[in-house]
């Protein structure tokens, strides 16, 4: 009887020791996944920015709207360009949303035939008469040729304000640092 007992401990010591090596094996390539999930890629328009940050918003779609504000970005004129930005380390869940940036890259926008501004510019302009303080994001952006016009709607991503609607002539337009 005594025998079946030390058989019994014995298979389930063994048992044990095969279930934490499988666990150690596990926990190691959580921590592998956890390094690739902090590297994260943001894309929309930069609708405000102070000395090193941007706040950049994606435009307003069913799922859109989404603010990040990136820190570590070059001193530049940013207000109103489209941008895709990759996020190193760990991304503050806050609202607005807060990373470091790695990198950042210009994505080029439309220029309508017969248009003298580009969607970027038509942007920051349209952004320097509104008050950026409501992390605001593009509901749209049109050129109205017959007008010789930009149409910009915004609307907040914190509050129910409802949309703001810019209208931008379109001129040579001038970057203000």
């Amino acid at each position: 009887m005594r025998k079946k007992w030390w058989v019994l401990i014995l298979i389930v010591m063994v048992a044990c020791g095969t279930t934490d090596v499988e666990e150690s094996d596990e926990s190691s390539s959580d921590s592998t996944d956890e390094t690739q999930e902090e590297t994260t890629t943001y894309s929309g328009y930069v609708m405000d920015q102070n000395e090193t940050s941007i706040l950049v918003v994606d435009t307003i779609e069913p799922n859109g709207g989404e603010p990040i504000w990136v820190s570590g970005v070059d001193k530049d004129m940013w207000l109103g360009k489209k941008v895709q930005v990759t996020i190193d380390g760990p991304v503050a869940e806050s609202t607005p949303m807060q990373g470091e940036a790695g990198e950042v890259t210009v994505v080029d926008t439309d220029q309508p035939d017969g248009a003298d501004m580009n969607e970027a510019q038509a942007l920051a302009t349209a952004l320097t008469e509104v008050d950026r303080g409501n992390a605001l994001a593009v509901e749209s952006l049109t050129y109205e040729e017959e007008s010789d016009e930009w149409v910009v709607k915004m609307r907040s991503t914190v509050t129910e304000s409802g949309s703001e609607k810019v209208i931008v002539p379109d001129e040579n337009f001038e970057e203000q640092q």
